[in-house]
């Protein structure tokens, strides 16, 4: 019972340092790790053609796709294409991949359009 027990308190504990971990993203406080909430969301060549200055699904080609719960590192984010009534894309580099992109911020968990503290279009320098 006793291993059961602090076993229960571990995972309970790290249940509450990932969902601090995410929220603290989630309300827009400038780069960092933001969640991503759909399942096969594009993530796009930023490089390509004139995606940068003007981001759209057809001006930015697909190079990967992630899913809910996939998390982000956002750098930048740059006006362009409106997808769910969003007008803005985040360059961004999923967990894991050794390489940045672009993707609709409409995905990101962030609770308004344009995520505070991160910068605009300038800013997208690496």
């Amino acid at each position: 019972m006793r291993k059961m027990t602090a076993a229960l308190a571990a995972a309970g504990a790290l249940a509450l340092v990932v969902t601090v971990s995410q929220s603290a993203a989630a309300e827009g406080h400038g780069r960092g790790w933001y969640g991503v909430w759909a399942d096969g969301v594009y993530i796009r060549d930023i490089n390509a053609g004139n995606c940068i200055e003007s981001p759209s699904t057809s001006n930015c080609p697909v190079i990967g796709q992630i899913n809910s719960w996939d998390e982000v590192l956002v750098y930048c984010q740059i006006p362009g294409q409106s997808v769910g009534g969003n007008p803005y894309w985040v360059m961004v580099s999923p967990r894991g991949w050794d390489k940045y992109g672009i993707m609709s911020s409409y995905y990101v968990e962030n609770s308004t359009n344009w995520i505070d503290g991160v910068p605009g279009p300038s800013g997208c320098v690496i």
